[in-house]
């Protein structure tokens, strides 16, 4: 069972200041799991803490022994929502342009139909995140960059990696970190040695710069992703057509 409040080990130090600090420090990399993490912070209800720089993230997480060795963070476009797409698009050239590794996925879109009423729709299944994410974690520990893997995510898929590393790498420390107001999967907490949570306050101190200069030019925080964004107006409502004959309708809404 995962210990709460992860503090690290020992580590030998010496005083600078009348601080003592590590001589030599913990590698750390820390794998996000994008759309969890989007979700959790869109359930807040704030959109700006979305602009969120994973390197200041990553090292508010760790101790004082440990330094972040690197930050991978999983996501992937979906081109039926054109608005989202271009955020997220904007946000992977952010992420690149501070040296987080971006390892992207697709969606498979797909028919679905309520079992009770025979109602057909389109839908759409992320695919290849997970995979991206254990392959990320795998391969990491194989070469030997970190000593401590911190997984942020609340999928119960990744129980699977926290027990790959646990099994095969019992040298290494896992770490499960739960999104802002959700809590632990239980599956993951069974094999990761420590577990966090990340606090509001450490999103908003991790903000991205309003504008960041990349390798093919600037790119700006998406409109939508602001606090201070003024709502559109409502539409002005329309006489209805007489020739409309009113009854019963039902609104579908597919996220």
């Amino acid at each position: 069972m995962a210990k709460s409040g992860y503090s690290g080990g020992q580590t030998p130090a010496v005083r600078r200041g009348g601080f003592r600090l590590p001589i030599f420090r913990k590698r750390a990399r820390l794998y996000v799991d994008g759309f969890n993490l989007h979700h959790a912070i869109l359930d807040l209800d704030r959109r700006e803490l979305l602009w969120l720089d994973l390197n200041k993230l990553g090292a508010a997480l760790l101790p004082p022994n440990e330094r972040l060795a690197g930050v991978t963070w999983v996501s992937a476009h979906r081109p039926q929502r054109r608005d989202r797409m271009e955020a997220l698009l904007a946000y992977e050239e952010a992420l690149r342009a501070r040296f987080v590794r971006c390892l992207m996925g697709h969606f498979v879109i797909h028919g679905d139909q309520c079992g009770a009423c025979g109602h057909q729709w389109m839908d759409a299944t992320e695919k290849q995140s997970d995979v991206n994410l254990a392959l990320a974690v795998a391969s990491d520990a194989a070469a030997n960059r970190f000593d401590t893997a911190y997984i942020l995510t609340t999928d119960g898929d990744h129980a699977a990696t926290t027990r790959f590393l646990h099994e095969t790498y019992p040298n290494k420390t896992v770490v499960s970190v739960a999104p802002p107001g959700r809590g632990h999967n239980r599956q993951l907490l069974e094999w990761a040695h420590f577990r966090t949570e990340i606090e509001i306050g450490m999103l908003e101190r991790s903000s991205l710069p309003e504008r960041i200069l990349t390798r093919s030019g600037f790119v700006d925080r998406p409109r939508g992703w602001s606090a201070d964004q003024a709502a559109p107006p409502p539409p002005t409502p329309e006489p209805p057509t007489p020739e409309i004959k009113r009854g019963h309708l039902r609104l579908v809404v597919s996220n």
